[in-house]
């Protein structure tokens, strides 16, 4: 693994769709020459903006998460900026993610409406019943340091294990509510024997005591399937992410991986919308689903908003796991 100096940058690369990145990215000092380097590291295999969950910040920057297993000590958050002639990819450190360690697999981001600078990350979900957990981190983008405010746990409703597979979230989005709550939307991916379609739940944060609590109908949650040609129906992912545009739409990404070498399959879609001013339930799930846009050979795991000075309506991002993961632009043009 490369030791990664201050400033990355990747150029040439960002509109080429299946290059692998170790031939085409490029690296150079970030920020100012002569400052420390950092003592932890990105895979340069996701040099390019690979990730796991990812959140737009400004017309051109967005925050993403990384998936790194809890016992790997690199870095889990990273701030990418889009330039007209260049795809930036910066270390965001955190020196302590409290008593329980490392995050295991992180999978979602989301920023905290009313909140300037506060963001919500999540882990997949619990392994071998413990862990599950949302931090709620403070992030200074100019230093690129984050510290965690507090954490909460997902309700644990099935348990993760070698060759067991239970919880498993990889989208969340969270809305206004109240001065001191906030509405939390839950995406399970599906594919598995406990959950064989996406399902999307929600449930109140108290901001002051870091607790989530979901039940009743937020806990049940409403089915998604995914639309989309499935070499197998029962194991694609329906939900892998999920982002709000300024309408209220949920688009949702969709994934289905036949192993680590692939082939992989997605599709980007109209999931459904906020239900405003009710939050219960706070969204409407269409009762027919279209693809927005199919995707072949890459696995997408993190969707967001447009870069501004490129046409498009969405980006994305992701983790092709022995190939990487690369971030792209993409203009989808058809609607409901």
């Amino acid at each position: 693994m490369h030791s990664i100096k201050h400033s990355i940058v990747i150029s040439a690369c960002l509109f080429s769709v299946l290059i692998f990145l170790s031939a085409c990215s490029t690296s150079k000092n970030l920020g100012n020459s002569g400052g420390k380097h950092s003592s932890q590291q990105i895979d340069p295999k996701k040099l390019s903006g690979g990730s796991s969950g990812m959140e737009q910040i400004t017309d051109t920057s967005y925050l993403v998460v990384y998936d790194l297993k809890m016992h790997n000590n690199g870095i889990r958050l990273g701030l990418i900026t889009v330039a007209e002639d260049a795809l930036n990819v910066y270390p965001i450190e955190i020196k302590s993610w409290g008593k329980e360690g490392n995050p295991n697999d992180l999978e979602s981001i989301c920023a905290v409406p009313g909140k300037e600078n506060e963001y919500l990350v999540a882990e997949a979900g619990n392994w071998q019943g413990e862990l599950g957990r949302i931090f709620h981190l403070s992030i200074d983008l100019q230093k690129r340091t984050a510290k965690v405010l507090g954490t909460m746990k997902y309700p644990f409703l099935a348990r993760n294990d070698f060759g067991l597979e239970g919880d498993q979230y990889e989208a969340m989005h969270c809305l206004p509510h109240s001065k001191n709550e906030r509405i939390i939307l839950l995406g399970e991916r599906g594919g598995s024997g406990f959950s064989p379609t996406g399902i999307l739940r929600w449930g109140i944060w108290d901001m002051k005591k870091e607790s989530l609590t979901i039940e009743g109908a937020g806990l049940q949650g409403i089915p998604v399937s995914a639309p989309g040609h499935w070499t197998n129906a029962e194991t694609k992912r329906s939900i892998t992410d999920m982002y709000v545009d300024a309408k209220g739409t949920i688009w949702a990404s969709a994934s289905e991986d036949q192993g680590d070498a692939g082939p992989f399959y997605s599709v980007i879609y109209p999931l459904g919308k906020i239900n405003d001013g009710n939050s219960e339930p706070p969204v409407v799930v269409y009762d027919f689903m279209s693809v927005g846009r199919e995707i072949h050979g890459l696995k997408i795991e993190a969707l967001s908003g447009p870069i501004s000075h490129i046409e498009c309506t969405h980006t994305f991002g992701t983790e092709d796991e022995i190939y990487g993961g690369v971030f792209r632009p993409i203009n989808i043009t058809s609607e409901r």
